[in-house]
């Protein structure tokens, strides 16, 4: 796995809708608030980037949101949420989305073995969709604990 570790800022203002996993699966409860999402912005004809943002927040919040295209107001019920990561772990993965379950253990154990430690948020940003699923690249940034 080719991972690296960016030791700088990143911050990403995201708008769409929180939710509680309660018991559900991650691909269940992210559809249906990106389902919820884009509803609201075609309903609204926003101008976006294009670019599906997967946020896991603590207490097994998660939250499915968009960027804004510059100059485009946010209107209507979207919530802003914006995330801002120190230090993280950036994976790109190349293949299904059903592959995704199985990648985030063998990360997480990736960081572990280096003596990090995982934190919140964690993201996973969808790149534009592809037709062959093995061309899917979905980037994973996971948040680092300072101090490690």
């Amino acid at each position: 796995m080719k991972i690296e570790i960016i030791d700088a800022p990143l911050r990403i203002s995201l708008f769409g809708y929180h939710g509680s996993l309660d018991g559900e699966s991650v691909p269940v409860v992210g559809k249906r608030l990106m389902d919820k999402m884009w509803r609201e912005v075609q309903a609204l004809s926003l101008k976006t980037k294009g670019i599906n943002h997967w946020v896991y927040l603590p207490d097994s919040m998660m939250f499915t949101g968009i960027e804004l295209a510059e100059g485009t107001p946010a209107v209507g019920t979207l919530e802003p949420l914006e995330v801002s990561l120190e230090r993280y772990l950036r994976f790109v993965h190349t293949g299904p989305y059903s592959e995704l379950p199985q990648i985030w253990p063998k990360l997480v154990a990736e960081i572990k073995q280096r003596g990090e430690t995982p934190a919140k948020p964690s993201l996973e940003i969808y790149g534009h969709w592809n037709e062959d699923p093995a061309k899917c690249e979905t980037t994973i940034l996971i948040s680092l604990k300072r101090g490690n």
